[in-house]
Order: C-alpha cells, then sequence, then structure tokens
C-alpha cells in the first residue's frame, strides 16, 4: 500500500513539475483592473503613485498574493519540523517523513509558482498603467503649451505679478512709513498679512501640493513616471531571478521523488553500482612459467 503512495506520488512530482510554465487556475480566477481616469490624472504625480497601490491592496490579485504568502509560510514552518523528524525516524517511518517532506516541497513550488504569475501580472498592469499616464500627461502638456488660451493666461499671469508687487509695496509703505503712529487699520492689515503668509507658506509645503521628488531633488511628473516604470522593470527582473531559483528547487523535487520510487523498486543497496572484480591473467602467470 506504501509502496503504491510513492510511487503514485513520485509520478505526480514528475509531472506536477513538468509544466511550471503554465498558467494555474487559480491565479486566472482573480485580477486588477485600473484604469487611467482623467479624475486620476489631475492628481499630484506622486499622489497618483499611492492611489495606484491602493487600488492593488484592495484587489482580489493582492489578497490572492497575500494568503498565498501565509499558506507558504505554514508550508516552510512543516517542512522543518518534518526535517526535524526525519532526524529521529527509522525504516518505514522514515519513508512516510520523507514522503510527506516531498508533498510539502511540492506544495510549497505551486504555490510559488502562483504567487509569481500574479505578482508578474500585476507588475505588467502596473507598467501598462503608467504608460498610458505618462502618455496623457504629455499629450496634455503639449496641447496646453501650443494653444493660444495657454499663451493669453501666461501673459495674464506677467501682469497679474507686476501688480501684485505694486500693490505690496503700497501696502508696506502705508503699514510701516505711511503713519507717524500706529493705526487700527495698519495694526490690522499687518496682522492680516502674516496669517496670509502662513498659509501660503503652509500650501506650498502641503504633501499634497508637493512637486515630485527623486532623491530629494524636484522633478517634473514625466521623469517621476519615467523612474516608476525603471522601478517595475527592476521589480520583472527579480521575479525573472524567482522563478530560474523555482525551476531548479523544481528540478531537486523530481529528483528526489525519482530516488525514492527507485529505493522502494531495487532496494536501497542498489542505488550504488558496483562493479564486479575479475582475476587479472598476470596475477597467475608466474605458475605457468
Amino acid at each position: 500500500m506504501f509502496l503504491k503512495k510513492v510511487l503514485i506520488s513520485a509520478t505526480f512530482v514528475c509531472l506536477s513539475f513538468s509544466a511550471l510554465s503554465s498558467t494555474s487556475g487559480k491565479e486566472s480566477q482573480v485580477s486588477w483592473q485600473p484604469v487611467a481616469s482623467d479624475k486620476l490624472i489631475r492628481l499630484p504625480v506622486n499622489i497618483i503613485e499611492k492611489r495606484i497601490e491602493q487600488d492593488f491592496n484592495m484587489s482580489p490579485m493582492a489578497s490572492r498574493v497575500s494568503n498565498i504568502e501565509k499558506e507558504m509560510l505554514s508550508t516552510v514552518d512543516n517542512m522543518k519540523t518534518i526535517g526535524e523528524q526525519l532526524a529521529n525516524a527509522q525504516d518505514d517511518d522514515l519513508l512516510d517523513k520523507r514522503h510527506d517532506l516531498l508533498q510539502q516541497k511540492s506544495h510549497y513550488l505551486d504555490l510559488l509558482q502562483e504567487s509569481q504569475a500574479l505578482r508578474q501580472r500585476a507588475l505588467a498592469t502596473k507598467q501598462d498603467l503608467y504608460l498610458n499616464i505618462l502618455d496623457k500627461i504629455v499629450a496634455k502638456n503639449e496641447s496646453n503649451t501650443s494653444s493660444l488660451g495657454f499663451q493669453l493666461r501666461k501673459s495674464q499671469k506677467a501682469a497679474r505679478a507686476r501688480m501684485e508687487k505694486m500693490i505690496t509695496r503700497v501696502d508696506q509703505h502705508l503699514v510701516n512709513g505711511g503713519y507717524d503712529e500706529a493705526s487700527p487699520y495698519a495694526t490690522e492689515y499687518a496682522t492680516n498679512l502674516d496669517k496670509i503668509n502662513q498659509l501660503k507658506n503652509k500650501i506650498s509645503k502641503h504633501s499634497a501640493n508637493k512637486s515630485p521628488t527623486l532623491n530629494g531633488v524636484e522633478v517634473t511628473s514625466q521623469e517621476y513616471l519615467r523612474q516608476l516604470l525603471i522601478d517595475v522593470s527592476s521589480e520583472q527582473s527579480l521575479l525573472d531571478q524567482e522563478g530560474l531559483l523555482l525551476s531548479y528547487m523544481a528540478r531537486l523535487v523530481a529528483l528526489d521523488a525519482n530516488e525514492m520510487e527507485y529505493q522502494m523498486s531495487y532496494g536501497s543497496d542498489e542505488m550504488d553500482v558496483k562493479r564486479q572484480e575479475l582475476t587479472s591473467p598476470s596475477t597467475v602467470a608466474d605458475l605457468f612459467l
């Protein structure tokens, strides 16, 4: 009975890992489909990044990845426990423990494969989303800078700046030098002006109004998005490396399963093939002299 279980298990392991690149059925049931909406585009680009992360964290895909991670940690604990038990196991119990360890390893690799597939899909989706946002921002900036309305607003802004500069000079004269003695108007105006400057400073430093920065240096929205795309590519490279690790781990599990099957069929002593020692004629040649 046990032999049959081992043989079936070994065959299953070998077949299972011959198709590591296939897409899991569970993986295809979860999704994340963010949209580069106009409402999202209007946000500061550093806030856009946070909104996208929040949207992913609330998606079925993120939930599945989280559940897989918990199950993987539990499986690792099981493998460690079985590994400790193997040190004192004997005979049939030893074979049972080896079989259980193989099953746990196989299960862990199945989970790892599904997790990697989901994370690759998430990164590809995020990459497409960032590219879509970048295209829209570039198109919007080109449209704005080339329009007559933009040129008019630019002229109006310059005129307004000159006017405000003159008003500030007059106001400062009224506050500081226009009266020999302090007046209720001058005192109240100075107080209001101070509060206005404090509010303007607060607005300029507000996290929702800050320009995006990279390593402490302010950058444009386009530069920030391009850096996000570079970060996504780096994460994809790391996942590719994990995929290579997965393939080697799967190969070892398959070899272990084959070894168990061979031992159950032919015995452990048959694993090391011994060559029969033959007598050489030269050792007895002297007897014929």
